[in-house]
This record gives C-alpha cells, sequence and structure tokens, in this order.
C-alpha cells in the first residue's frame, strides 16, 4: 500500500509506464510518478556529484582572518586538525560522513548506472545498490552544513570569515545529491536490469 503523502489515504500501487503520474483519489496529490528515462538523468547528476564532491575537498573551504593572521581551510585540514586536537571520535565521524560515505554512495552508483546505460547489468548490481541504499542515511551533508553554520555566526565577532571555492562547490554537491535522491527511481532501474538479463 502506498500512503498519500498529503492526506494519508492508502492505495494499492500500480505499475506505471514511462511518462504516467498516479494521483490521490482523495486530494489529487502526486503518490509516483515514471520518467521518461530516469536512468540518464540520474546518472548525469551522480557525475556531476562526483566532480563537485572532489572539488570541495581539493579547493579551500574557508579563509579565516583572525587578527591579522589568514589562514585556509579544507575539510580534510578540519578533520586533521580536530584529530590532532584529540576530538579522534568526531573527526572520523565528520571524514565518515562528509568524505567518504557520500563518495561511496556516488561510486556506487556509477557501478551500477554507468553500464546499465551501456545496455550491460554489472556484477553484483543487488548487492552494491543495497550498500550505497544504507549510506544515503550517513552521507550527512545537510548537518555539516547546519552544524558549519552555527560555528561561523558564533566566530563572526572574533575572526572575519569567508568562504571560498569549496564552500560553494559543497552546497552545490548537497543540492546535486538531493536531486540525485529526487530522480533516483529504484522500479525503473530494476525494470531495466530485468530486460538486459
Amino acid at each position: 500500500m502506498i500512503a498519500c503523502e498529503f492526506c494519508d489515504l492508502l492505495h494499492r500501487p500500480h505499475p506505471l509506464r514511462p511518462g504516467e503520474k498516479a494521483r490521490c483519489s482523495r486530494c489529487g496529490g502526486v503518490l509516483a510518478r515514471r520518467s521518461q528515462d530516469p536512468l540518464q538523468g540520474t546518472l548525469a547528476l551522480t557525475f556531476a556529484a562526483l566532480v563537485l564532491l572532489v572539488l570541495a575537498n581539493v579547493f579551500p573551504f574557508l579563509e579565516i582572518n583572525l587578527e591579522g593572521q589568514v589562514r585556509e581551510n579544507t575539510i580534510a585540514t578540519g578533520v586533521v586538525g580536530l584529530w590532532n586536537g584529540g576530538a579522534r571520535a568526531l573527526a572520523t565521524l565528520i571524514l565518515f560522513t562528509t568524505i567518504l560515505a557520500p563518495l561511496l554512495r556516488i561510486l556506487g552508483l556509477l557501478y551500477v548506472l554507468f553500464p546499465l546505460s551501456l545496455g550491460r547489468v554489472p556484477p553484483g548490481v543487488a548487492s552494491t545498490l543495497r550498500f550505497q541504499g544504507s549510506l544515503v542515511t550517513w552521507a550527512m551533508l545537510d548537518v555539516y552544513m547546519l552544524a558549519l553554520l552555527v560555528i561561523l555566526v558564533k566566530m563572526m565577532g572574533m575572526a572575519r570569515i569567508q568562504f571560498e571555492t569549496g564552500a560553494y562547490c559543497f552546497v552545490a554537491l548537497f543540492i546535486v545529491l538531493t536531486l540525485v535522491s529526487a530522480f533516483y527511481d529504484r522500479e525503473a532501474l530494476w525494470d531495466r536490469v530485468e530486460a538486459l538479463r
């Protein structure tokens, strides 16, 4: 059963053809949709996410000017600073949730989507999709951004803080990964796998 997110009316799911939408019989809200070619859009967004993840970690994230001393920081230097400062659990958590989990999620999607777009089924498709799906809750870029904003608001009175290229790439990465989740159509993906087998 599918519950309408607007009025909570329960519906029986029916298979949709490409381009069709299922609407709630009570309020007209969209229950499910099937795009024309959801794999190509998801693949393009996933490639964009990989590029943005690399750029967000290569370019400086913040420039902090404290009493005339200017220092540029990347995400990795923040993790190293926390590790060296004794906050090893926090450093490990930030490393995993902002770099490793998003990277593994993106690579898992690319491993499945790229061969499917070429008409081949990659080995281990089911386990790869399960693994990348389990990483969605750990790739918490939104929590990292919220924590960063809280820290920035508290530090504004002590230092001049300026966002650098890495920060803009990080925000774009967050938006693109949100779009990947919106475009990701698990049913269409499995239909493609079954058609190619």
